[in-house]
Formats: C-alpha cells, structure tokens, sequence
C-alpha cells in the first residue's frame, strides 16, 4: 500500500499564474514559502500547482504574501535538457486550499464564498427541508 498526502502552511512568493489548456481547463501555479524550522530562517518554496475550478480560486482569490493551507499529492516532474542533462522538479498538485489569514489587499475577499462558485455544482434546494426548528426523527 502506498499514500501520498502533503500538507503545507505557508505564504505566497507572488501572485498566481493562470493558463488555459486546449480543452479549456484553467491551471493555476504560485509558490509557497514554507518555514522549515521555528526561527524562520529556513525556509522551502515549494511550487503548488492547482486545476479546473480550484484554479479559479486560487486565480480570483489569492495573491503575494497570502497565508494558506495546501493539501494535495506530491508529484515530481523528470526531463531531459536539449544537451541531454537529466532534470526534475518537485511540485504539489492540490487537493484542497484554505485561507489561513483575514489579510485583504487590491483584491476583494468576501467572508464566504458560494459553494456553487467553487464547485461548479448547484446546491440542492430547500424546498423539502421544513421550517420548524423540530428535528426530523
């Protein structure tokens, strides 16, 4: 059995890059700065690496110097430069971002985001739930 789950607490380097595939799906990458000891002169920038409707939140609601949390899988990407010298990079393909900080900047944070805004799902209607403050069994 193998696991791969990573999870950082760390501040944006700079404000996310957003691109768009060929099929229309939206990535979106930005650095995290992740102290590795207690007196913060260690520190990791650690690329994360966001897709489709996590993308556009990361695009729309993040920028440098924003404090979050990231879960995701580790991945590292392997290559081979045009002389031939062998390369690799380690990213964070993610999962999950939560916002760590209430830090406001040139961009509007509303306190809560629509479920349907993140998800692209529409949330079920309440047309069945009844109004009395009785529990259901």
């Amino acid at each position: 059995m193998s696991y791969n789950k990573v999870v950082l607490v760390g501040r944006l380097t700079r404000d996310p890059e957003t691109r768009q595939t060929l099929d229309g799906n939206l990535i979106t990458t930005f650095t995290l700065a992740v102290n590795r000891g207690s007196n913060g002169d260690d520190v990791d920038f650690i690329r994360i690496v966001a897709f489709r409707k996590l993308a556009e939140l990361a695009h729309n609601y993040l920028q440098k110097g924003r404090m979050v949390l990231v879960d995701g899988k580790l991945r590292i990407n392997k290559w081979k430069t045009n002389d031939g010298q062998p390369r690799s990079t380690v990213e964070i393909w993610a999962d999950n971002i939560v916002f760590v900080d209430s830090k406001k900047g040139d961009r509007e944070i509303p306190d809560e985001i629509p479920y349907e805004e993140v998800f692209g799902q529409d949330v079920e209607t309440d047309e069945d739930i009844p109004n009395d403050d009785e529990p259901p069994f």
